[in-house]
Parts: C-alpha cells; structure tokens; sequence
C-alpha cells in the first residue's frame, strides 16, 4: 500500500481509495498512476510511462493526456500532485510514504523487512535447508520453476532461515511491477535504504553503496525484466565477497557466478497407492487443508481420499493449481472438481484477492509466461499440446516441422521452453525426452485450437508419432 496525500494506492488489488471508499478509475488511469507512483519522486519520462502502460504496442502519445486526465479528475483538488514536466514527462509533487514504515528510528528496518513466511508451508523443509546451505558458498542462487509453483514462498523461508547468517538485514525487492532496468534499481535503493539520490541511479553506484555489506539481496519475480537483473546483479558482487543474492524467476539469469536451484512440485501419490500413503504426500495435506478451512469437511473416508489423490495428480503437485482447486470444492464438491479438470483453465480461478494478477487464475498464470516467449517458442508450445506423454526430439521435429518451421527454430525453442519451465526435460541415459504437464498441455491446446492449426498438427502427430514408434522398437 502507498499513500499519496489523502489517497491510498493499492497496487496488488489495483485500487485507488480515500478514507476507505474505493473511487472509481479506469485500468490505463491506474497503470499511469502505478507507474508515478512507483517511481517515489523521479522522474518518469514520456517513454518509459508508454512502454509501461502500453507495453509491445504502438499508440498515439495523446493516450497519455486522456488518460492523465481522468486520473487528475478523480484525483480533484489534489490534480497537481502529478507533475507535468514539459518535454519530459512527469513526477509526483511529493515523495511518498510506504504505509508500512515505522518511524524514522526505525524507518530503515520497516523497510528492509520480509514478508512474514507463509503459515504452515508444507514439503518444503528440504528444499529450504538446501538452499540455506547453498547460500554460504554461492553468490547468486535462482529459484527457478514454473508458475504457481511456490518459488517466492521458498525464498521468503529460506531468507527467514538464513537471516541470522548475516550480518546485515536482509532486504527483500518485490520486482513484480517493475519494468525497466532504472526502475529495477530504483527498488533496491529503497528497499535496501541506501543513501543515494538524484533522478537517475547506475549499477555501479548501488555496487559501491552496498560494497563490503554482508548482507543477503532477494530479488523476487524477476523473469519479465532478467536481462536487466542479470546485469545489475553481475555488478554488484562482482566487488563484494560478502553480498549473496538470491533471485526468483521462471528462467535462470545465465550470468558466470549463478547456481540454479529448481523449485519441484508437491509430491503426488502414484497411482493405486494406499489411504494412508496418499495422505503422507504433501500435495495432498495442501488440498484438504485449504479444502477444509472452507468449512467443508473432505478426506473422511476412502473414496475421498483417493479422489483427493487423483485431482493432486492431475495437477501435477502445483500448489497453486492446488489452492485454487480447493477453493471450488465448496461449490461443486469432490467429484465435481474432479470431472471439471478437463476444463481447468474455466474452473481453476478465484484466487486469494490479494494475490498478484497473475496468481488469481490458472488461465493468468501460463498468459504471463505465454507472453514472455518470442514467436518461435510460442508456435512450438501450442504444437506440442499434441503429445500426451514424453516425447523426443526427433519425434517432435517431426510433427512440428514443416518448409516454415525448420529444425533450427525447434533446437533454439525447445531451449526456450524448458529455460522457462514450461516444458520438462528427463533423460533417459544420454536421451533426453520432453514432456508437457497436464496444465501446461491444456492451456497449449487452447492456443492451437485458437490459431487453427489443431487439425493440421493432429493428423501430423497420427502420421509420423507411430512410424517413428516402430521404428524404435
């Protein structure tokens, strides 16, 4: 929450609000009011607000002015605290105040403070003791995974955990609404209350703020601007032995110092597994758990169990497929979710209101990282929706390719999709296979259903896929 005079911003539910009452403000408004806001006093330039507010579009510059306008009209006698700056671009009249800082003698703590670790986090432990011991030895640790998988919740623990291993506060950066490389550098000078000013900020000057600190840096949700955090963070422990960084994100940096560390699923019971081993799992324990605090009592007998255990499986140990699963239960039951899985992307949806965006619905989820690819990556995931089970390369060349979509672009795209976990490699002795979660598979049959191309790669799939099946045996 930010406050700006009389207002209160919200930037996860996306609300402006005054003394409690919400005003109304349209969704361009309030992504130019995010933006200002954000910026805590800079300067925003005509640039920046448009590839912010209008991101891979090209619109007319006087998008800006009606859109400004209708924020200053909401804004009312307070319209001036958003600066015009003529031929620049624009900047709050007054620095504003996180909601959540204390007083100045205490200022510097507020700010650098963790979220508090999530309640009752479960089959993490491991993971967390893990990453923990990674920290002492290694500069830059990437929590990579897919979306909805719970990288942030480990991180916070394990920054938690590890928070008595240093001897500086750790300073936690949320870059989730972040969008340039200024802008990402901005955040960790007042996340981390370093004392530097002026409208724009370099590396190398918050490098030397922070040098000799022995302080831990979590950078969290940074896959939608890594090229600028992989070389921010490259700067800054390239001269301080002491400073450990460890990063969020569905690609890993791929910069020389990192270590990757791959966020797994909650595990799932196999199939035709006993009561009490579906019940020992932690992907299971999630389900009830949330199911239950709805005030509906499932798990009770067998039948319950084993159906929890199915739609755990089904969706592949994804907590937040999970969660979102247990919030439908109230209303179609068990059996209701269960035989509704096949329509994920419609059921799965309704999450925590404070939750970001792109955590309150499964279909939000895979969008973020759905445009995060370039055009090759993207044509190969919706083809790959054709194969229910792993897959190797050649067969996949071979359902995919054609005269347009050569074996070059399946080589670089492949690459792309397992960097940013939306394709899982297992390997087989030297052969490596592919193979597309159940969600992941769903929302890539609604993308090639969507480009019309299901009937063309289907009869390709029947053609080659038994071919090359007898071919192999």
């Amino acid at each position: 929450m930010i406050e700006l005079g009389r207002f209160q911003i919200d930037l996860e539910m996306r609300t402006l609000q005054q003394n409690g009452e919400t005003l109304p403000l349209g969704s361009r408004a309030f992504d130019i009011l995010a933006a200002v806001a954000s910026a805590n006093g800079r300067l925003v330039t005509k640039d920046e607000l448009m590839n912010t507010v209008w991101p891979d579009t090209i619109v007319e510059e006087n998008n800006i002015q009606v859109h400004l306008s209708a924020l200053r009209k909401v804004l009312g006698q307070d319209r001036d605290l958003i600066l015009t700056v003529p031929g620049r671009g624009y900047q709050l009249r007054q620095r504003q105040k996180n909601t959540s800082s204390c007083e100045a003698g205490s200022r510097a703590a507020a700010c650098r403070r963790l979220p508090p670790p999530k309640s009752g986090l479960l089959g993490r432990s491991e993971a967390v003791k893990k990453i923990r011991a990674m920290l002492e030895h290694t500069h830059v640790l990437t929590l990579v995974g897919a979306g909805g998988i719970g990288k942030t919740s480990v991180a916070i623990e394990a920054a938690h955990h590890s928070s008595a291993d240093f001897a500086e506060p750790v300073c936690f950066v949320d870059l989730a609404v972040v969008t340039t490389e200024e802008a990402v550098l901005r955040a960790i000078v007042e996340s981390c209350e370093l004392p530097l000013h002026g409208p724009q900020v370099s590396a190398d000057q918050v490098a030397a703020a922070l040098a000799r600190q022995h302080r831990l840096l979590l950078l969290d949700n940074a896959e939608h601007v890594i090229g600028a955090v992989a070389h921010i963070v490259e700067v800054l422990i390239a001269g301080n032995d002491a400073l450990r960084v460890l990063v969020t994100s569905r690609e890993p940096l791929r910069i020389m110092p990192e270590t990757v560390f791959r966020v797994e699923p909650l595990d799932v019971p196999p199939p035709c597994s006993t009561d009490a081993d579906v019940l020992r799992c932690s992907a299971v324990k999630l389900f009830l758990q949330l199911a239950n605090s709805l005030q509906v009592k499932v798990g009770g007998d067998s039948a319950e169990i084993q159906l929890a255990g199915q739609i755990c499986r089904r969706l592949d140990g994804i907590p937040l497929a999970i969660e979102l699963a247990a919030a439908r239960v109230a209303a179609l039951g068990l059996e209701g979710v269960y035989r509704r899985l096949d329509d994920r992307m419609a059921i799965l949806a309704g999450g925590y209101r404070t939750a970001l965006p792109r955590h309150q619905t499964l279909r939000a989820t895979f969008d973020w990282s759905f445009a995060l690819l370039n055009q090759s990556a993207k044509s190969l995931f919706r083809r790959l929706a054709v194969f229910a089970d792993a897959f190797t390369f050649e067969a996949m060349c071979a359902v995919v390719c054609d005269d347009e979509y050569t074996v070059a672009h399946a080589i670089g795209s492949i690459g792309e999709l397992a960097a940013k976990s939306l394709v899982n490699v297992e390997f087989e002795g030297p052969v490596a296979k592919y193979r597309l979660s159940e969600s992941a598979r769903a929302y890539a049959l609604a993308k090639l259903q969507a480009e019309g191309e299901q009937q063309h790669i289907t009869a390709r799939h029947a053609r080659h896929v038994p071919v090359m099946l007898q071919l192999a045996s």
